[in-house]
């Protein structure tokens, strides 16, 4: 059973911070809940750092949402993953395309 997930930006408002787990659950919400990033060019942190129970759901969302940030002209960077989802997503050689930065 999913505990649920939260998109909370942080207190300077620079970057967001995704806490919970994104799971086969919820991972339809978590897709109508992208980061949204509001001016063309923009670069937007995401901290994955209290991320929990990682897998290739997770990953799936992680990918839409930075094509979505791509279609709007901005970047999501993905911060402090759990080693988990970084060992995911080079063994799906997509590590490079997401721009992971483990913790």
């Amino acid at each position: 059973m999913s505990h649920g997930f939260a998109l909370t930006p942080n207190a300077e408002g620079n970057a967001l911070a995704v806490t919970g787990a994104i799971s086969y659950e919820n991972a339809a919400q978590a897709l109508r809940e992208s980061p949204q990033t509001g001016v063309a060019n923009q670069s937007v942190d995401v901290d994955l750092s209290a991320l929990a129970d990682a897998d290739s759901a997770t990953l799936a969302v992680l990918i839409a949402w930075a094509a979505q940030a791509r279609t709007r002209g901005a970047r999501l960077n993905y911060r402090h993953a759990p080693q988990a989802l970084a060992n995911l997503a080079r063994l799906c050689e997509v590590d490079s395309l997401l721009g992971l930065e483990a913790a």
